[in-house]
């Protein structure tokens, strides 16, 4: 007998590596999905959510190297996922390449959190 799985299961089922909670990680690959298929509308989106899931993870002591290498792989894991291997006009490389790109110089630039301050989260 065959298994059914929803719609919605399927389509986000990609498996990601971080302590966040389901909503947070699918905000996330949503987030990236859109700015890989349309970046002049969704880069603000996926900015906002870098910035947030950067947060999330200083306060749970990730370092900044851990944080870079979890969404470069996170943005090539959901390009691969969903065959988003166009290749960009301007770079000649895919776009989810010149995508890492840019969220690495994001969160290169992104301000520290005092994690001292910050709420625990359970």
């Amino acid at each position: 007998m065959t298994e059914v799985v929803s719609m919605g299961t399927r389509r986000y089922a990609l498996e990601i590596q971080a302590p966040l909670t389901p909503r947070f990680k699918m905000r996330l690959e949503r987030a990236v999905t859109h700015a890989i298929t349309n970046p002049t509308r969704a880069l603000p989106t996926l900015r906002r959510a870098v910035m947030a899931v950067m947060a999330e993870l200083r306060v749970q002591n990730f370092s900044d190297d851990q944080i870079r290498a979890l969404l470069a792989q996170l943005i090539e894991d959901v390009a691969r996922a969903r065959a988003l291997d166009a290749t960009s006009i301007v770079s000649g490389h895919p776009r989810w390449m010149d995508l890492i790109a840019r969220v690495m110089a994001w969160t290169e630039s992104a301000p520290p959190v005092d994690v001292s301050d910050s709420p625990q989260t359970i």
